[in-house]
């Protein structure tokens, strides 16, 4: 029924639902990894250096390639890499704030993504 072009047309609200979907998943899974992620760093000091390291190169190679796709993930990935390295507590107050700023946003992501999970269970429910 959902495949039909005249469902389609009658229905153009439906176009959108597998990408919002996905994209609360996303958000989802990305707030309780990068909770997980700042949680482990900031307890296990060589775990979120080489951990932070490895994801503030990877935003940076994501940054080079200059495609339009990857510069907001990568700028992202990068910023969250580079507070996970400052998360480490040899810096001192900086990374008392590095690490609240990590928290935030992984609070933040997560929300987000919950938000857009039951915006989209109401489109659902609306639409059937």
């Amino acid at each position: 029924m959902s495949d039909d072009p005249e469902w389609k047309d009658a229905n153009p609200k439906i176009e959108n639902m597998p990408n919002k979907g996905k994209n609360a998943i996303l958000f989802i899974a990305g707030g309780l990894a990068l909770i997980v992620l700042t949680i482990a760093g900031i307890r296990i000091r060589p775990l979120g250096l080489m951990v932070g390291g490895f994801t503030f190169i990877s935003g940076l190679m994501m940054l080079v390639r200059r495609r339009q796709f990857f510069y907001k993930p990568g700028l992202i990935v990068s910023v969250c890499g580079f507070f996970l390295l400052l998360a480490n507590p040899r810096f001192g107050v900086v990374a008392g704030f590095a690490a609240y700023f990590l928290i935030i946003g992984a609070v933040g992501l997560a929300a987000f993504g919950l938000f857009q999970a039951i915006k989209l269970a109401w489109d659902i429910w609306r639409l059937s």
